[in-house]
């Protein structure tokens, strides 16, 4: 569904603080898998996530989404097919826009429309029934403007637009480490809900451990561009927080950290 081959990346080239991050690097995902991804930072985990999406292009290698080579497709176009929940709960959305205009351009991305005709009647009583089970009221505060909401309703309303359209795969991207323990909690519940009701592919990077044991169908541990950990089926229910940590530590006291 999602294959990465012979990526090669290079951050800083030609200068004394030359990285090379990715090198023959290899990573593919089968369709509906919900991959919970951790590791240290500069481990490649982000790295991963934008040379999915286009926000950043492989010095050598092909990205293959369904079969079909996007390595050269830009960000835009992709953003059809994937979408991207980042840490800042205020980078997802029109902040100046109400929540029910947000939405309205969320169902109508890749296609010529006019705000006005989207926001007819039915469809905004269609976006009232989908913020409905949020359990936040945010279906009677339509025209609220989306910076008014606090930093866990935009979180909340951002997951939920992301996915209003068939998507090939969803990048969840740190997407509750700004948020409250509570927050963040009702984030992942919502998180799994959609991604099992609607069967989307998923990335999740995250430094919660707990969330990663918890939630998915595969687990990888990233360190320096490389998978150390790829665990799915039986060997990812067998993963717990400790044993995580564990390797995690041992990384860490190899690289110095």
């Amino acid at each position: 569904m999602l294959e990465l081959q012979n990526i090669r990346k290079v951050f800083n080239k030609g200068t004394p603080d030359e990285n090379v991050l990715f090198d023959g690097f290899n990573f593919s995902v089968a369709e509906g898998e919900f991959v919970s991804i951790v590791g240290s930072n500069g481990s490649g985990k982000t790295t991963l996530l934008n040379l999915i999406s286009g926000t950043m292009r492989p010095d050598e290698g092909k990205v293959l989404l369904r079969g079909q080579d996007i390595t050269a497709q830009k960000e835009f176009v992709r953003a059809r097919r994937i979408g991207r929940v980042f840490q800042d709960p205020a980078g997802g959305m029109a902040n100046s826009m109400t929540i029910a205009e947000n939405m309205a351009i969320a169902e109508n991305k890749g296609r010529a429309y006019g705000l006005s005709a989207a926001l007819g009647k039915k469809r905004v009583e269609a976006y009232r029934e989908m913020l409905h089970p949020l359990g936040l009221g945010l279906e009677m505060r339509m025209n609220v403007p989306v910076g008014s909401l606090s930093g866990g309703q935009r979180q909340l309303l951002t997951l939920l637009v992301a996915t209003m359209t068939p998507i090939d795969i969803l990048l969840l991207d740190e997407h509750t480490a700004a948020l409250d323990p509570k927050t963040a909690e009702q984030t992942m519940e919502l998180t799994d809900r959609i991604v099992r009701e609607k069967k989307i592919t998923t990335l999740m990077v995250t430094h919660n451990l707990r969330f990663a044991e918890r939630y998915g169908t595969r687990l990888c541990m990233f360190d320096k561009g490389h998978i150390v950990l790829d665990a799915a089926g039986e060997a990812k229910a067998a993963q717990k927080v400790d044993d995580l940590l564990a390797l995690f530590n041992s990384i860490s006291i190899e690289c110095g950290n």
